[in-house]
């Protein structure tokens, strides 16, 4: 419950007391305020409407200027990718009219609806993964269905990997998800002996942790493009392991995708980690 208090700060008033009156306000994953609608929520990814007042636009307006700390042209470098990391790491994702120079989104304008993601951290999850990779330190793939938790069980193998084993690791926190850093620090426990990188694109941060932190491991979420593959084969040469994660809901499915038929013919994985919908994890060796 305190997640979604602190998540529901950006928000106008209206919404936290919406959300308070819900018998299951303390499992909550996002809320969603869509402009001239009620509030909707999603609860074990199920999305469902709750009884409120109507959103205004006056209410988006307000839930942007407070999650940008009222300096909206700052945050610029986030809104463009169309969401701004908030304090505790909770992702307020924005949907409107995009401001377009050239090829690129450089913000976004009339605003129509808001997806606020309450971010938690689950201690523990990892720990049978995190043992198979003590006996198996080398690269590993976590799969599963969209909303299943790979981005939370990652976080938690981070963490585990760098406290219990003492590994380094250098994590590439494009989209701010892993690390959410705020302020110059990351809201979440990735762990002792990790470096977080965050904003910057795949194939550029994985280079740049190489030449400077000198990484045993590199941890990404979501490969989604061709150049994430290139890279981090590139990168699989220098010795680094990899741990990362890729929306497939298991083996076949894996297959079965062109992108991710040719991850698996570059080899770079070993393990792989799968979280059924009934959120049981299987880590098994990925030649088995």
């Amino acid at each position: 419950m305190d997640e979604v208090r602190q998540a529901c700060a950006v928000c106008p008033p209206e919404v936290l007391e919406a959300i308070l009156r819900q018998s299951f306000a303390r499992d909550i994953e996002e809320i969603r305020l869509r402009n001239g609608q009620s509030i909707s929520v999603t609860v074990r990814g199920e999305e469902r409407k709750i009884q409120s007042p109507v959103v205004t636009g006056q209410w988006l307006e307000d839930t942007i200027a407070r999650a940008t700390g009222h300096a909206v042209f700052s945050a610029q470098h986030m809104l463009k990718n169309g969401f701004v990391t908030v304090a505790g790491g909770h992702r307020l994702g924005i949907c409107g009219t995009a401001i377009v120079h050239g090829d690129e989104i450089s913000g976004f304008k009339e605003i129509s609806s808001v997806n606020l993601r309450i971010a938690r951290q689950i201690g523990g999850i990892a720990s049978k993964t995190a043992d198979a990779l003590w006996l198996n330190p080398r690269s590993a793939l976590i799969i599963g269905a969209p909303g299943v938790g790979k981005t939370t069980l990652l976080r938690d193998l981070i963490r585990q990997l760098s406290d219990r084993f003492s590994f380094r690791i250098g994590v590439a926190d494009e989209r701010m998800e892993l690390g959410a850093s705020f302020n110059g620090r990351p809201q979440f426990d990735l762990g002792t002996h990790t470096d977080v990188l965050s904003g910057m694109r795949k194939e550029t941060a994985v280079e740049y942790l190489l030449r400077t932190m000198s990484p045993q491991w590199i941890a990404v979420d979501e490969i989604t493009a061709a150049e994430d593959i290139e890279t981090m084969l590139r990168a699989s040469y220098c010795g680094v392991s990899f741990l990362a994660t890729a929306h497939a809901a298991d083996r076949e499915d894996l297959r079965h995708r062109e992108l991710y038929r040719r991850l698996l013919s570059c080899g770079i994985f070993e393990n792989l980690v799968t979280i059924r919908r009934d959120r049981t994890v299987v880590t098994e060796r990925m030649s088995t």
